[in-house]
């Protein structure tokens, strides 16, 4: 089934307009995980032929909120930290100013998601894949 959102409402809730730092494929991605988890909890009873706003917006923060996650994962390992004469150049706030939006935006989508769904899943932030051998190991 389609998600009830589509890339753009993302973007303009949460003025994303530079396609290089957050490309399509981030947001995409972030919008099918969102519905995956919203569908999964959804009573059968919500018609998500034509979903109320409240249910849409609720997506689109929830989709909004993992991007926002995946944004200050991608932030966590590129900072770098650099010294100029004696004097530490770090590169600011960026981490941690991610991070408080996406809570907000989370805590604020399962606000709004609450009365559709069947119970509040739980929030993971990391999901857990197969393992692969990484370096070489077989």
């Amino acid at each position: 089934m389609a998600a009830f959102i589509v890339e753009n409402d993302v973007r303009l809730k949460f003025q994303l307009e530079d396609t290089t730092l957050v490309p399509s494929s981030l947001v995409t991605k972030s919008i099918d995980d969102a519905h995956e988890v919203v569908l999964r909890n959804l009573h059968s009873d919500v018609d998500t032929g034509s979903p109320e706003a409240a249910l849409v917006a609720g997506e689109t923060l929830l989709a909004g909120a993992l991007l926002l996650h995946s944004l200050s994962s991608n932030d966590a390992f590129v900072q770098k930290n650099v010294s100029v004469g004696g004097n530490r150049v770090t590169e600011g706030g960026r981490f941690d100013a991610l991070r408080a939006a996406a809570s907000t935006a989370e805590d604020q989508a399962w606000y709004l998601l609450q009365p559709y769904l069947v119970d509040e899943p739980e929030r993971l932030l990391l999901g857990v894949t197969d393992t692969r051998p990484v370096l070489g190991e077989s």
